[in-house]
């Protein structure tokens, strides 16, 4: 009887510790302690998705690398197409990777995967299936300064792609740049800026406007061109499915979003990018929150006035959802423009 025991002790403790490094379904289990898991598939664009995954936590600082694999067929490994995690937590061993270059209308395997002394090991598969995109590429647009400009049509409009970023009005006047903000608040004729009046801001988010410069009867817009009603908002908002639905298939997928590309798809191919606002209101508390919320919202203007000192204004923020309201003209806005 005490050979048995003995027998039966060794034979559960030779089991309790042994890894499996196959990668069949199931989450893997490395010893009672060590698993990898792919724990959930996300925002699921065209052309990206958001694929989350996580290790056992104590044994974060043991793993040399980590992520997600995905392929065409099941079980992908990190000799195919893979994208390394960098974002951890170490509480939680959870990390996220953005899924990028991905092919329309196609169905993709993904799985998580950890390295560390004893070799690689995965978590089991997600399958997901990318949706069809919502534009097509435009033609290419230079405005007045020469800046040039990618466009898409998105449900029979073309838009640009990009922010405003010029300085003069269709026919050649200079539009004044306005860094003072007494100075600013006062004026009722077109001005622009850049956020927080850096220039290093206009080269990523182009410049910011009053509602002055959009109504200018020489033309903000280039030649074709014009800026956005509200109306043309609103078609564009219902569809893409609505406020609480279009932005996410507006916004931009890259880091320049402070949640990174989290619940973003670009599915609409708009590229929306958070390019904040500046002097919202009359009072500013401090005095240095004249502007706000870079990496946070996008802001544009439409063409339409709704008082004296107010017009229609369209945003997008971090939850996705979609926002048209008026707000002081006076305020310093991105613009895009929608060919005639």
């Amino acid at each position: 009887m005490k050979k048995f025991l003995v027998f039966c002790f060794i034979s559960v403790l030779f089991v309790s510790c042994s890894s499996n490094s196959e990668s069949g379904g199931g989450d893997i289990i490395l010893d009672p302690v060590f698993t990898v898991q792919t724990k959930s598939i996300t925002s699921v664009g065209h052309i990206s998705a958001n694929a989350f995954g996580v290790i056992s936590p104590s044994f974060v600082s043991s793993t040399s690398s980590y992520g997600i694999c995905y392929g065409l067929t099941p079980n992908p490994t990190i000799v195919g197409n893979s994208v390394a995690g960098t974002n951890i937590n170490p509480t939680t061993g959870g990390f996220s990777c953005l899924l990028s270059s991905l092919t329309q209308n196609t169905t993709y395997y993904a799985r998580a995967y950890a390295t560390n002394s004893e070799g690689t090991f995965y978590g089991i598969d997600y399958i997901f299936t990318t949706l069809n995109q919502l534009f097509v590429n435009g033609s290419a647009l230079i405005d007045v300064d020469g800046n040039n400009y990618q466009t898409v049509v998105i449900n029979g409009k073309q838009w640009m792609k990009g922010n405003l970023n010029v300085s003069k009005y269709r026919n050649g006047d200079i539009i004044p740049e306005v860094t003072d903000m007494t100075q600013w608040d006062a004026i009722t004729t077109g001005a622009w800026c850049y956020y927080k009046n850096d220039t290093a801001n206009g080269t990523i988010y182009g410049k910011l406007y009053n509602w002055y410069a959009i109504n200018d009867p020489r033309g903000l817009a280039p030649l074709g061109w014009h800026i956005p009603t509200e109306p043309e908002w609103k078609s564009l908002t219902d569809f893409l499915g609505g406020p609480t639905l279009a932005g996410m298939k507006l916004r931009d997928i890259g880091d320049l979003w402070s949640t990174s590309s989290v619940m973003a798809t670009n599915q609409a191919g708009f590229s929306a990018l958070p390019a904040g606002y500046g002097y919202l209101t009359y009072n500013y508390t401090p005095a240095d929150q004249v502007f706000n919320s870079l990496g946070d919202v996008a802001f544009w203007w439409s063409a339409t006035s709704t008082s004296t000192n107010t017009a229609y204004s369209l945003n997008v923020n971090l939850n996705n959802s979609v926002t048209r309201s008026a707000i002081l003209k006076k305020t310093a806005l991105s613009v895009r423009c929608v060919k005639n």
